[in-house]
């Protein structure tokens, strides 16, 4: 089941919240959702507040719940996606909350480098709600770009989302074979980072590969790059990191 477990970090800004709706829309519906508030005891009344907002969010959807977590709000945020062995993280593009200093900036880029799964980086919807109808996949023929090319295809099929999938010649080499399998391929002649960014605009939802790169290595890659300047909400395919009772293992 894709997404089975996905954890949301919430600060009781619109853009978290946001993230929240659209981690409950890509839940599958037998799926558990944790939203997390990150505090310490300075801001306990405005964490109970935020968390407040997130059960309002998710209502009376079975399997999902919101808590509150004392602890400095990056590493806390990640310790728990191990915890509860998250197979997605949602977050949002900024926030304006003052719990435990979250600024959904920042800790959208530390989940792109650090995460042990795929990373959701939800955007504003155009509508007013927010629902995938449109995708759109990078791909350069690699196993991490043809993983996230199996993703998107899943995810169209269960929305009844329309689909491109792009090979940018423009950047590093391309594995030919690899691209080979993918159906209805289309080539876009400009740099990978250009040309996701460029289709997100008519977009709900772009969804690239990562290399599996962590901390300082993973700074400017292509995934982060589009992460942080696409029009519309991006999903990266982080390798899955594998546990074995209860402690972190080796990556998928």
């Amino acid at each position: 089941m894709l997404f089975e477990r996905i954890v949301c970090g919430v600060d009781g800004s619109p853009a978290s919240l946001e993230a929240l709706r659209q981690a409950a829309t890509i839940r599958p519906p037998d799926g558990r959702l944790v939203a997390v508030i990150v505090s310490d005891a300075s801001v306990h009344a405005e964490a109970e507040t935020s968390r407040e907002a997130a059960l309002l969010e998710i209502g009376d959807m079975p399997l999902a719940e919101a808590q509150i977590v004392e602890g400095p709000p990056i590493p806390s945020l990640l310790a728990i996606a191990g915890r509860e062995r998250a197979s997605l993280l949602a977050v949002g593009t900024h926030g304006g909350g003052r719990v435990a200093g979250i600024l959904l900036g920042s800790v959208a880029t530390a989940t792109l480098h650090d995460a042990p799964c795929p990373v959701l980086i939800a955007r504003p919807a155009r509508e007013d709600s927010w629902y995938p109808r449109s995708i759109v996949v990078g791909a350069d023929g690699s196993p991490q770009s043809l993983q996230a090319v199996r993703t998107a295809s899943a995810l169209a099929d269960r929305f009844g989302a329309s689909l491109r999938s792009l090979a940018a010649e423009g950047g590093g080499p391309l594995d030919i074979e690899g691209l080979s399998t993918i159906d209805a391929l289309e080539w876009d002649r400009r740099q990978p980072v250009s040309a996701l960014v460029y289709a997100s605009k008519q977009a709900d939802l772009v969804i690239c590969g990562a290399h599996g790169l962590t901390g300082v290595r993973a700074l400017g890659s292509v995934s982060e790059r589009v992460a942080h300047r696409a029009h519309c909400s991006v999903l990266v395919m982080r390798p899955l990191t594998r546990y074995a009772n209860g402690s972190r293992a080796t990556q998928a």
